[in-house]
C-alpha cells in the first residue's frame, strides 16, 4: 500500500521552515495584504511567499506615499502583475496567516486576492538590517529576506519580455547573475562596511494598461 517517496520524504522535513538562502524560488504568495503605514500614511502590501519546498518568508513592498506619489516598489507590482496576467487589483477580505503580538496567526485581513495563490517565480536576497525600538536604533544587527526579481513561474519570462511578446527568456540569467546577499553599506558607528558585495537589479519598467499583451 505504501511505498518510499522520497520527494515527499523531503518535504517533511521543510514544515513550517523559513526560506533563509539567497536564491531562485518558485511558489506562490499565500498573504497580500494591504498595508498602510500608521506614522506616514505609506500605502503598500505585505506579502507572504511559500516556495513548493513549503518554506516560506515575508517581506514587505511600499508603492507610494500618502499623497500618492510613487515609490519604487510600485515598479515592482507592475512587474508582478505582468508576470501573474492581472490588470488591476481589487481588496476582499481573507483569512490569512500574519505575524501579531509576536506570533503566527490565521487573521482577516484586506488582500489583493488576484495576486495569490498563483504559481511565481522570485529571486529572493538575504538582507542585513539594523533593529529599531521605539523607533531608534538599537545597534544590534539581523537578516531577512527581500524581494530581488521577478518572474513568471512557467515560461521564466520576466516583465519586460512579456510586454515585449517574447518566447524564449532571456533576461532572467542574466539577472541571477547579479544576486548575492546584500549586507549593510555603513551600520551605526562605522564609515563603511566592506563585508560583502552589493548589488542591485535594475528598476522593473512602468507601464500602461494599453501596454500589456492580451491574456
Amino acid at each position: 500500500m505504501y511505498q518510499l517517496d522520497t520527494t515527499l520524504a523531503s518535504k517533511a522535513d521543510t514544515i513550517g521552515a523559513f526560506i533563509n538562502d539567497t536564491g531562485k524560488y518558485v511558489g506562490k504568495f499565500i498573504r497580500a495584504e494591504k498595508l498602510v503605514s500608521a506614522n506616514k500614511g505609506t500605502h503598500g502590501i505585505g506579502f507572504t511567499f511559500q516556495a513548493d519546498d513549503n518554506r516560506e518568508c515575508r517581506f514587505d513592498i511600499w508603492t507610494m506615499r500618502e499623497n500618492n506619489e510613487p515609490l519604487q516598489g510600485l515598479n515592482q507590482i507592475n512587474a508582478l502583475m505582468a508576470c501573474l496576467k492581472v490588470r488591476a487589483l481589487t481588496e476582499s477580505v481573507r483569512n490569512v496567516k500574519k505575524w501579531h503580538d509576536g506570533s503566527e496567526q490565521v487573521m482577516a485581513a484586506t488582500c489583493f486576492s488576484e495576486l495569490m495563490d498563483k504559481p511565481i517565480g522570485l529571486l529572493l536576497r538575504a538582507e542585513e538590517y539594523e533593529k529599531m525600538q521605539d523607533g531608534y536604533a538599537t545597534g544590534e544587527y539581523a537578516w531577512r529576506m527581500g524581494l530581488f526579481a521577478i518572474f513568471q513561474a512557467g515560461t521564466e519570462l520576466m516583465a519586460s519580455e512579456i510586454l515585449s511578446r517574447k518566447t524564449k527568456p532571456e533576461q532572467l540569467g542574466k539577472v541571477i547573475g547579479l544576486l548575492v546577499d546584500k549586507p549593510l553599506k555603513k551600520k551605526s558607528g562605522q564609515t563603511s562596511n566592506t563585508g560583502g558585495q552589493s548589488n542591485r537589479p535594475a528598476a522593473a519598467p512602468d507601464f500602461m494598461d494599453d501596454d500589456l499583451p492580451p491574456f
